[in-house]
């Protein structure tokens, strides 16, 4: 069965270890903020409170600004992934605030962006068109 929620992912790794794993669950759990690495920072709590340096998390789609600010606060450094999305434009964000720019040490996308794309497009052609574009089709 198919939940509807979009494709989105986000695992949180540690030593090439993954402490954490999300999805995004928007719509199943009736929830504005059910993002990937929302849940991901969730699931890992307790491991990223003891652990918190050297963690990386990897996600789909580039994070909106709401999940920025937990992975920020959670003390992840490294940010990697695949679609960008110019539609929000998180890294102008990242760029307008040095609290966050001094944080965030590594911010990397394009990682795997064609197969994140051939999955986000399955979903939706014209929300990945908003996402690479910052339009609709």
């Amino acid at each position: 069965m198919v939940r509807g929620d979009r494709p989105i992912g986000a695992v949180i790794v540690r030593d090439g270890q993954v402490v954490a794993r999300g999805s995004n669950t928007f719509r199943t759990d009736h929830s504005h903020i059910a993002h990937a690495e929302m849940n991901a920072l969730r699931i890992g709590a307790d491991h990223l409170w003891a652990y918190q340096n050297g963690c990386t998390i990897y996600t789909t789609v580039e994070p909106c600004v709401m999940c920025l600010g937990a992975i920020v606060n959670a003390n992840i450094r490294n940010i990697v992934f695949g679609l960008p999305d110019n539609n929000i434009r998180t890294r102008d964000a990242i760029a307008a605030v040095e609290y966050i720019r001094k944080r965030v040490h590594n911010y990397v996308g394009g990682v795997l962006q064609d197969k994140c794309l051939a999955v986000y497009r399955r979903f939706s052609e014209d929300e990945a068109c908003l996402m690479l574009t910052g339009s609709r089709r």
